[in-house]
């Protein structure tokens, strides 16, 4: 059912470097508190789905039973509780279906997690049912913060916050959805060892930014001109305005 999964979905069952990149590329995944983690919820948010099943099963009884008046004056009473039965049989088969389903895609979004980083950049790819991968280039990196709260504490793991040029201080939780989704803020999201991860981050960017590390179209067009180019064009120049200055004084001269 996973191969199954992944195949329909069309999603690639490894992430790949970043172009441009040289050298080792170091890889990471969520840790396996994330996955519980989200196990967890995945449970109280069934929970909560069951139980409303049986509230809506149980009111559905009592009208049919009489013991709710509702549909005492209503006419064809005999073909509305029919109805009503069957859409208790498709609630329940409805629930019991799409647990293995929804259990799968949990697993499949904790197993489809891939942190990359590089000499130049980092990649950061997340998602099954809707992929998003993100690249960011050392160049463009401005901060790097680690984020904890109550529940990630509780479960050992911590998300870490990359963000780049263009992504200012947000104000509130929706913001930071927002500025997410434009590409400026990428997370390592459920990691147990985001400090060392963040001790990478930050090496490779000192590193990048030691060795100035740009554009790669750039670095080729600086280094395909010919040398001394600058030089001969400035003296070719010097050379003209000398001439034209020893005319002028002959000509001040007679």
């Amino acid at each position: 059912m996973r191969r199954l999964v992944l195949h329909l979905l069309r999603v690639p069952p490894e992430p790949s470097l970043p172009e441009g990149s040289s050298g080792s590329a170091e890889v990471f995944r969520a840790s396996k508190n994330y996955l519980l983690l989200k196990l967890v919820r995945w449970g109280v948010s069934q929970s909560f789905n069951l139980i409303g099943l049986v509230f809506a099963l149980f009111f559905l009884d009592q009208m049919a039973s009489g013991q709710l008046d509702i549909l005492d004056s209503v006419p064809h009473r005999a073909i509305i509780l029919r109805l009503l039965g069957w859409i208790e049989v498709v609630g329940v088969v409805a629930f019991v279906a799409q647990l293995p389903v929804t259990y799968l895609l949990v697993r499949l979004d904790f197993e489809m997690r891939w942190y990359i980083v590089t000499d130049r950049s980092l990649r950061i790819r997340e998602g099954v049912w809707k992929v998003n991968e993100m690249t960011m280039t050392f160049d463009n990196v401005q901060d790097v913060a680690i984020r904890q709260g109550p529940i990630e504490r509780l479960f050992g793991i911590s998300n870490l916050r990359v963000r780049t040029a263009g992504g200012g201080a947000t104000a509130s939780p929706q913001e930071g959805q927002g500025e997410e989704k434009s590409g400026h803020v990428g997370y390592f999201r459920g990691v147990d060892n985001a400090a060392a991860i963040r001790d990478l981050v930050l090496e490779r960017l000192k590193r990048a930014r030691d060795a100035g590390l740009g554009d790669p179209d750039q670095q080729v067009a600086l280094s395909d001109a010919p040398p001394g180019a600058p030089d001969e064009t400035l003296g070719n120049a010097a050379r003209e305005m000398l001439a034209e200055a020893r005319l002028l004084r002959r000509s001040l001269a007679n």
